[in-house]
């Protein structure tokens, strides 16, 4: 890879880690104030999945960025926790939608119609987040590359970190 070229990818890529790492405190404090403080206990499942996701988000970007950069320690260490945590998470995903349709359909088991509408907000964002990262890259609007792709309808491609685990796994040892 030349060095530009290198430079280039540090550059745009350095931003996510930092970006999903934000976003484990932001998106929980933006949704319980836009639900005005109220939400209740349907909500916890759903924003814990969410939480949980954005983590493994950040740790991905960050061993990325830092291997990269030729400091990135046991990347293929890192990658074997990513892959032991994809199967809880995929739990606390699906315990987190159900959860949230649970608020709807017993709507006294929520703090109102915002809790309800947050819960359900969270248990989408963990879905998305969760097939973002270990299934298939939704992101396509940060690279002129992946957008073209998106516009011209040849699908979404494979996640970098479901890519980065199947080397893993054909990888000796």
């Amino acid at each position: 890879m030349a060095a530009k070229t290198r430079a280039d990818l540090l550059k745009r890529l350095d931003p996510y880690w930092k970006m999903e790492a934000a976003n484990v405190l932001f998106v929980p404090a933006f949704l319980i104030w836009l639900a005005g403080g109220k939400v209740g206990w349907i909500t916890l499942a759903p924003m814990a999945a969410t939480v949980l996701l954005l983590v493994i988000g950040a740790l991905y970007w960050r061993g990325k960025v830092r291997r990269l950069r030729g400091d990135g320690g046991d990347f293929a260490a890192l990658l074997r926790r990513l892959a032991a945590w994809k199967a809880p998470a995929l739990v606390l995903t699906l315990a987190g939608c159900a959860t949230a349709l649970a608020g709807w359909w017993v709507p006294a088991w929520s703090a109102g119609l915002a809790d309800r509408n947050v819960a359900t907000a969270c248990a989408v964002l963990a879905v998305l987040e969760y097939v973002n990262y270990y299934h298939r890259q939704l992101q396509h609007f940060d690279s002129r590359e992946d957008f073209r792709r998106l516009l011209t309808g040849r699908g979404f491609r494979k996640s970098w970190l479901a890519r980065d685990l199947e080397a893993l796994g054909r990888s000796p040892g």
